[in-house]
């Protein structure tokens, strides 16, 4: 806005509103933009931290994204208690710097193994992975257990090298893939791919580990075989059919023979007891008989003496 004063000097007067106008615009288009960004970043699945296994999305189950953490705890069962790092890490600055608060832990458990009581002591004691980083994707739930879920876990073996810790476990022969006929196992190959193809990996490495006959697939030495030999032959020729054939015959004509022998003894005790009672009969008829001609004798004594008086 302009004045004009007396002697023809123009005097320019400025609006204050229109002096930070432009300012506050910028302001305001600085702060939205800050704003978007902090709502990004708070729901952006890149610089999330999840601290339970039902914080983690779908979507990155689903695409098989390789997350990464920290082993704080391995359990005697053999789970790995780790916690999350995020895929970004933010400046402390930005989140807030420490907190008191504790720290939820992730449970994951080796997916598609039975883990041996020697592999669990190998991952709780040898490797010893308590505050490692280790890099995990997740397969699916852990059947039974809502904290926790099945993972395919590789952790740092040296600066340069990454070892899979479920094929490593299988290689050494301290665990194997569930059996074909497990519900759960067989439903989890049939409609989830990543486990499948996780499965195929381990069924190759166990075979391997059968090869080689390391840990659950170790097998006796030689002298070992040498000393189990006579019962080895034993248990072969117990089990051939001949040799069951043979026996069963035996057993057969053994029993046939004590039948026998128990019927014989039945009969021997029944002709004796026919035999007493037929002495007994017989000694019964001649008493008969002799009372009879006896009888017959005193009447035949008698007609005569009765005829004479006559």
């Amino acid at each position: 806005m302009a004045a004009t004063k007396g002697g023809g000097e123009e005097v320019r007067i400025v609006d204050p509103v229109d002096k930070y106008s432009v300012l506050i615009v910028r302001g305001t288009i600085i702060g939205t933009g800050l704003l978007g960004l902090a709502l990004f970043v708070r729901n952006s699945k890149l610089f999330a931290k999840f601290e339970h296994v039902s914080h983690i999305p779908k979507d990155i189950i689903a695409k098989e994204i390789e997350l990464r953490g920290t082993v704080r705890e391995v359990t005697p069962t053999g789970y790995l208690r780790v916690e999350h790092r995020p895929i970004i890490r933010l400046p402390r600055l930005l989140t807030g710097g420490s907190s008191k608060k504790p720290v939820g832990l992730l449970n994951l458990k080796l997916a598609g193994l039975d883990i041996s009581q020697a592999g669990l002591s190998y991952v709780s004691k040898d490797l010893r992975l308590t505050n490692k980083p280790v890099f995990f994707t997740v397969v699916k739930p852990t059947a039974g257990n809502s904290d926790a879920v099945d993972a395919d876990v590789v952790y740092k073996k040296t600066a340069l090298g990454r070892t899979n810790l479920n094929i490593d476990l299988v290689r050494r022969g301290y665990a194997r893939v569930f059996a074909p006929h497990d519900p759960i196992h067989l439903k989890a190959l049939q409609h989830n791919g990543a486990y499948s193809r996780l499965i195929t990996r381990l069924l190759t490495s166990e075979k391997v580990a059968d090869r080689r006959g390391v840990g659950v697939w170790e097998r006796d030495g030689w002298v070992e075989s040498v000393s189990s030999l006579p019962s080895a032959t034993g248990q072969i020729i117990r089990a051939n059919p001949v040799t069951k054939l043979l026996i069963l015959t035996y057993n057969v004509l053994r029993d046939l023979a004590a039948v026998g022998y128990i019927l014989a003894k039945q009969g021997y005790y029944l002709g004796v007891a026919l035999v007493q009672y037929a002495g007994a009969g017989y000694r019964r008829f001649a008493k008969a008989v002799d009372r009879l001609s006896e009888l017959y004798s005193s009447t035949k004594s008698r007609r005569p003496k009765a005829i004479e008086k006559k």
